[in-house]
């Protein structure tokens, strides 16, 4: 079988199920009609002629030394050529970086490649009319802004659409960015600022250049990159949703470790088929509802059975984010007039282990057992990941006081007026109702108790949907979106004269709400650990 999947027909079509027409908002097209395609005149010429309602551009980071994940990634372009490459509705684009160890004709390392998919086969790209081939590009650094920037806009004009759809493949580590490049040095990454100006760029074309062609604009097309899916681990955080908030119009991402399968592409091509004119969030709501499901029926690889797989995913709405960063902001705010120095590393350790633990949260598994799209930069080190909490787990904890005690004493930790702010920012999330023996009207655990979905978000949320395989026996899943919380000793240590830490605060979101002044206290105290300054009636590294 080509490409990498084995999907039931049972979720496939309960894919298909999912996407539902939607009513009119704003930025949607669920009840816009297709642009007019006949057969003859897709019959006509290459993609370069097309008219189409969807553009795909993937940007392979694919630089790495671990041939299992190599071997994933190679799975992955076979997917994306013979899955989605024979579509009409999708003109593939892609830039790919290849490991040092693969060896090109010459028998030296293969140089990076930019190519389009027509009709299954590989074309230099604006010129499928001709023999198959790519367009050779010598070495590039995945994680130089300028290298993401020129593929997008080149790609944005080189296939104008009414839809875009950017996906990454690589490593990645929330705030900390994705797209290493081994060659270019061990840790280089490419950070969210450079993420964040590149699909700027290549929306400022969609808008001045693309919108303006006839067939190409008007209701229901965007002026922005409509998704942005990341194929890669951990990136799933409200730190990285902020950062794109400005640039694009939905993200599909998981806060966890992804397996070495990733996402399932070919589903994206018979979702689409069945609803061509389905809106870039029908898309995004199928897309993380079908990569969560193949996981708990079972996903084959060329080397690699995943059968009961835990994993999570969660769509956004970017477009919505603007309302959680102010409510988040205003929680900050009622901390800090609660106790000015926030929170200490007790309280941030006891929040953290109420928050998972009433929330039924473990940490993922997936890089040990069974490989992951992940790498540490340094086993000193902390990742981004290590150092958050499942969003709407914490904001629960705080919104309940009576729940909320350091080792569980039962004290109350936070005052009302947190709370009342925990349970604003919750208002804004809008989560769907959770099923209980008591209200049984709510989302429902499925597939035997292995399976959690919830997309009856409110209209303004800026979640459309999340989801996460779960264990039967005990109800255990994984988080869905993130935020930074949890021990921050590791994330001050400096490499070259700068910490995680000082890349946290340079975040658009750190920026908009403040968020470490929650922490400040216990980050103090780690800060004091660290450099051996005396603490205040104790050893500021005992609990660290």
């Amino acid at each position: 079988m080509r490409g990498k999947y084995v999907i039931a027909l049972g979720a496939l079509a309960a894919g298909l199920a999912a996407c539902a027409p939607e009513g009119p908002s704003a930025g949607a097209a669920a009840s816009a009609p297709a642009v007019e395609q006949s057969g003859a005149e897709l019959r006509r010429g290459p993609p370069s002629l097309w008219t189409a309602e969807w553009t795909w551009l993937v940007f392979a980071a694919n630089d790495d030394l671990d041939p299992n994940l190599v071997s994933a990634f190679d799975q992955d372009a076979l997917e994306w050529q013979h899955g989605l490459g024979g579509s009409a509705l999708f003109r593939i684009l892609v830039q790919r970086d290849y490991a040092p160890f693969q060896m090109g004709d010459d028998g030296n390392p293969r140089p990076s490649e930019r190519y389009s998919l027509y009709r299954e086969e590989v074309r230099p790209p604006g010129r499928e009319n001709e023999e198959p081939g790519v367009l050779v590009l010598g070495e590039t650094d995945t994680s130089d802004m300028a290298t993401l920037r020129d593929f997008l806009v080149e790609g944005v004009r080189m296939y104008p659409a009414r839809h875009y759809w950017v996906t990454f493949t690589g490593h990645g580590d929330g705030f900390t960015g994705l797209a290493d490049d081994t060659t270019s040095g061990e840790g280089k990454r490419l950070s969210l600022t450079g993420l964040s100006a590149a699909l700027g760029e290549a929306s400022k074309v969609i808008e001045t250049e693309i919108r303006t062609k006839p067939g190409l604009g008007g209701f229901g097309t965007s002026n922005r990159i409509d998704v942005v899916a990341f194929d890669v681990c951990r990136l799933g955080a409200v730190e990285v949703a902020s950062s794109l908030s400005g640039v694009a119009d939905y993200m599909v991402a998981s806060r966890e470790t992804m397996p070495d399968a990733g996402h399932p592409y070919s589903a994206l091509r018979y979702i689409a088929q069945d609803r061509p004119a389905a809106s870039p969030r029908v898309l995004v709501e199928a897309v993380v509802t079908d990569y969560v499901r193949a996981y708990v029926e079972g996903v084959s690889t060329a080397g690699r059975a995943y059968v009961g797989t835990s994993v999570t995913s969660v769509g956004l709405d970017l477009r919505r984010i603007g309302k959680l960063e102010e409510a988040l902001a205003d929680l900050v705010t009622a901390v800090r007039r609660e106790r000015p120095r926030g929170f200490s590393c007790e309280e941030v350790t006891s929040l953290f282990a109420e928050a998972c633990g009433g929330a039924g949260i473990v940490a993922s598994a997936a890089s040990a057992s069974h490989g992951g799209r992940s790498r540490r930069a340094s086993r000193s080190r902390t990742t981004a990941s290590d150092a958050s909490v499942d969003l709407v787990a914490l904001l629960d904890r705080l919104a309940d006081p009576a729940h909320c005690g350091p080792d569980g004493s039962g004290s109350v930790l936070v005052g009302p007026d947190v709370a009342a702010a925990a349970r604003e920012v919750l208002a804004v999330i809008g989560r769907p109702h959770l099923w209980t023996k008591t209200e049984p009207w709510g989302e429902q655990v499925q597939y035997g108790g292995q399976y959690r979905r919830l997309a009856g978000f409110h209209a303004t949320s800026p979640f459309v949907v999340e989801a996460q395989r779960m264990e039967p026996a005990t109800g255990a899943r994984l988080g869905g979106l993130s935020v930074l919380w949890g021990n921050p000793f590791e994330l001050l240590l400096r490499e070259s004269g700068r910490s995680l830490m000082d890349t946290y605060r340079a975040t658009s979101f750190e920026k908009r709400t403040g968020w470490t002044k929650m922490l400040e206290a216990c980050i103090n105290q780690a800060e004091a650990c660290r450099t051996g300054t005396p603490w205040p009636g104790e050893d500021p590294c005992e609990g660290l």
